[in-house]
């Protein structure tokens, strides 16, 4: 009796002890799901576990996503099908399979049949439509949203966007340009993008793969996306993003905007480079003569004239301590505002014009961001618009006291100037031409900041408030103010760096820099130099003044004479 009680103690423990060491069904089948096994073979690292764990997708298993195939690798592969798969299918997609497997976890895109691009063949055509992974990508890859930056996220999602868009095989049945994407580039939405912005839209924030199911939201957004960004704006607003190529039958305004911006920037920047360098060799070859004319020839003799007459003749230009007033004190303001508007323009505006090329990136983060960036190139704007109002009222109250003199105004001589000049340059005369108060390359500076304020201020009003612009204007000004903003800004930056500068503050004879610009003031030898033909008017002024003033002495002097004569 004790030995068949033992028997039945000793039965039971090791039925419970085999029982609770094997694991329960569920178990068994939640171990075959671990992804480890399939990482046995697809070693890749894609597959890997620390891809995994950034993946969005890391709570799922593989079975979740490869759904009809046969996992046992002894059983052939057996093609999935189901009812949503043959509806897919008969729809045109091209994977359907992988696609229907979305739609179990994820809402179907769209209730709303053809109500997205994606969701409907092209009339005519019967290429296969795109699925899920040709937008999202890699399942293995697709990042969690929250771990990536607004900026991140949007140019991850364009690079599929343009990875299909700017194929032309693959757009070729659905008969669609790839130009689209080179104009996409060009938009400032699109450089934004680029530059780190939060706020810029991507491809498919103004183009959604997924609509709204309702109808009549649908085709409310595809009227008018940029309402949701930009309020207030009208269906004319969209052609701040206009995706067409800029050809001739796409976009004639803007492409022949273009065209004559890139003419007149060509051609000007190389006439400028070429005078530039035929005046460093000049230089060159004038120190290689070593000529000793200028220590021994004609000295300048405005210091050995009456101060009193000087000033009279120069209108108070010439000074007694042997410097002549270039510049006054309110011109030296104008030319200060404009310096530094301009450089602060140059420096916050480069990164929009030129996203892709140079210290774009470095310049948005040392002003502390795009949006930092855009308020100081306002600031700056508003700064120029000062120094072109101020230096305006300037020359109105002198126009108004009898004082303006139109010396700046374009004139024959300019031109025989300009001959005489690179006849000098070239070697073939002996001499330098003797200029007035203001030289050809003088005026073409100031005239060049004339017409560049009105390009500049004038489209860069339109771009700034484009809401307001684009109620009233027609859709084509802006093009022409988005383009001639930023082509007039190279060409204005190339003048002043490469021309503007040599002449002020490079050429031998002022180098390092010339200081007119901050004192106002000149010396007698150097006006001599540089304003030859003005200098030698004062001078022969003044020995005229001297030469009358002596006559008229001697007159006086005579009828005393005469007087006191028995």
């Amino acid at each position: 009796m004790f030995s068949q009680t033992l028997r039945w103690i000793l039965g039971t423990t090791l039925a419970a002890g085999i029982l609770l060491a094997t694991p329960p069904t569920h178990a068994a089948t939640n171990d075959s799901d671990d992804p480890k096994w399939c990482r046995n073979c697809h070693n890749e690292p894609t597959f890997s576990a620390a891809q995994s764990k950034r993946s969005a997708h890391k709570d799922s298993t593989c079975r979740d996503c490869h759904q009809g195939y046969q996992f046992n690798p002894h059983e052939p592969v057996e093609e999935a099908t189901s009812e949503d798969i043959d509806a897919l299918k008969k729809r045109g997609f091209k994977n359907p399979v992988p696609l229907a497997a979305c739609m179990d976890c994820h809402d179907a895109p769209s209730d709303t049949a053809g109500a997205f691009p994606h969701g409907k063949n092209k009339e005519g055509t019967k290429a296969g439509l795109p699925y899920c992974l040709d937008c999202h990508g890699d399942p293995h890859e697709i990042q969690l949203m929250k771990t990536m930056t607004p900026a991140a996220r949007r140019t991850a999602m364009n690079k599929h966007c343009v990875s299909c868009h700017g194929d032309p095989k693959r757009m070729a049945p659905f008969r669609l340009s790839t130009g689209i994407v080179a104009a996409y580039e060009h938009t400032m939405h699109a450089i934004k993008l680029d530059l780190g912005s939060a706020e810029a839209p991507g491809c498919a924030d103004c183009h959604p793969a997924h609509p709204p199911g309702d109808a009549k939201k649908a085709a409310a957004l595809a009227a008018g996306p940029c309402i949701k960004c930009h309020e207030g704006a009208q269906p004319s607003f969209r052609v701040l993003a206009n995706h067409k190529p800029m050809t001739v039958k796409d976009r004639p305004i803007s492409f022949y905007t273009v065209k004559f911006f890139a003419w007149l920037t060509f051609l000007t920047i190389l006439g400028l480079s070429l005078h530039v360098l035929l005046d460093i060799l000049n230089v060159v070859r004038r120190a290689r003569k070593s000529s000793h004319k200028r220590k021994h020839g004609h000295q300048p003799k405005l210091e050995d004239m009456d101060p009193t007459v000087l000033a009279h003749v120069s209108d108070g230009r010439i000074e007694p301590k042997g410097t002549i007033l270039r510049f006054d004190v309110n011109q030296r303001i104008a030319h200060g505002l404009m310096a530094l508007s301009f450089t602060l323009l140059a420096f916050t505006g480069w990164p929009l014009s030129s996203h892709g090329v140079g210290a774009s990136h470095f310049l948005v983060s040392l002003f502390g961001g795009l949006q930092t960036t855009g308020l100081i190139h306002r600031i700056a704007a508003v700064g120029l618009v000062v120094a072109c109002l101020y230096h305006l009222t300037y020359l109105a109250v002198a126009l108004a006291r009898g004082r303006l003199h139109f010396t700046m105004l374009p004139k024959l001589q300019d031109l025989r100037d300009v001959a005489a000049n690179l006849g000098w340059l070239l070697g073939l005369r002996d001499k330098k031409p003797a200029y007035a108060r203001f030289s050809y390359f003088e005026k073409f500076d100031y005239w060049a900041v004339f017409w560049g304020c009105v390009i500049m201020v004038g489209s860069g009003a339109v771009r700034w408030f484009p809401t307001q612009v684009m109620r009233f204007a027609p859709p084509w000004l802006y093009e022409i103010c988005y383009l001639a903003h930023t082509d007039e800004a190279l060409l204005a930056g190339l003048a002043i760096f490469v021309w503007h500068f040599y002449n002020v503050h490079l050429r031998p004879a002022v180098f390092p820099m010339s200081w007119v610009f901050l004192t106002g003031r000149m010396s007698y030898e150097e006006h001599e130099e540089e304003h030859g033909a003005e200098h030698a008017a004062w001078l022969a002024a003044a020995r005229a003044k001297a030469a009358e003033a002596a006559a008229k002495s001697a007159e006086a002097a005579q009828a005393t004479d005469e007087k006191r004569a028995p």
